[in-house]
């Protein structure tokens, strides 16, 4: 009897505790067929949660996520939302930034991890020293990339050393910019006697597409009208097309929904949002 009891436990165990697999996994990252990252962002520098192309992290209003998270990852206070529901995007659906009430954001520096994003390592500097750590992000805000004697100890915060510090830094004389070559932006950094033709990739790539789209009328489309409760997402442009290839969509703007009752009063559901525009916040009553 107790050989047949080991003998099921030992074909049973493993069905009841396998490990759990993600609901998405990623393909095999082609860099080739990663955009350039159109320079200065709006916001912060990105890298997609499968690890593969840089980007600018998208900002309120933006579509996110979609497959292998080719439409990017929300900049810092955003999540990638379910354009229509009331949770965050499941890939490889297409999301929207905005802010998630419940979803606490990361703060600069005690950044919880992220699950979905692959490790980084880097410092920040606090009171004079250096704090180096290893966390899962897709927006590596580090002040420095690695420790450095002279930023990170305290013993070298003082005058002799800052000017070490800066002979040991000194560099000669460099500019930055891009030129235009054969339709394709191309910048570099080289010394003061050299000029460019635009200051920064984003300018160069800004006069590109007037050209490229100079002939080209896109398909008319009418105002989007949302609910009071709602957003328009912003239409979606791929790198070096004219058109949008994702239309504006309504999509609920959760900061205008009121969650709490007065003090002193109890809370009762009475029904709550599914996340489409136009029911955006939950119903309930304010009891004594």
């Amino acid at each position: 009897m107790k050989m047949t009891l080991v003998f099921l436990l030992f074909f049973i165990f493993p069905y009841f505790f396998q490990p759990v697999e993600s609901a998405y996994n990623c393909t095999v990252c082609d860099k080739s067929k990663c955009p350039p990252m159109i320079t200065p962002c709006p916001g912060r520098e990105a890298i997609d949660p499968c690890g593969c192309c840089h980007h600018c992290a998208k900002q309120n209003g933006e579509v996110c996520g979609g497959p292998d998270w080719k439409f990017g990852y929300c900049d810092s206070y955003y999540k990638c939302a379910a354009i229509n529901a009331t949770g965050l995007v499941e890939i490889p659906d297409i999301g929207v930034c905005k802010d998630m009430p419940g979803y606490s954001p990361p703060s600069y520096y005690a950044e919880d991890d992220d699950e979905n994003c692959p490790e980084h390592s880097g410092c920040y500097r606090v009171m004079g020293t250096c704090d180096c750590v290893t966390k899962r992000t897709c927006i590596p805000n580090f002040q420095l990339s690695h420790f450095q004697r002279l930023l990170c100890d305290p013993m070298y915060d003082d005058p002799y050393f800052e000017d070490l510090f800066a002979k040991f830094y000194d560099r000669p004389c460099t500019r930055s910019g891009c030129d235009i070559v054969d339709n394709e932006c191309v910048c570099k950094t080289s010394g003061c006697d050299n000029t460019f033709q635009y200051p920064d990739r984003r300018s160069c790539h800004n006069v590109i597409m007037k050209q490229l789209c100079a002939n080209v009328t896109c398909p008319e489309v009418e105002p989007l009208k949302c609910p009071r409760d709602s957003l328009a997402t912003k239409p979606h442009t791929p790198y070096r097309q004219c058109c949008p290839t994702i239309p504006s969509q309504c999509s609920c703007d959760f900061k205008l929904c009121n969650y709490k009752c007065p003090k002193g009063k109890r809370k009762v559901d009475v029904w709550k949002s599914d996340g489409v525009a136009g029911r955006c916040c939950d119903t309930f009553l304010c009891l004594l």
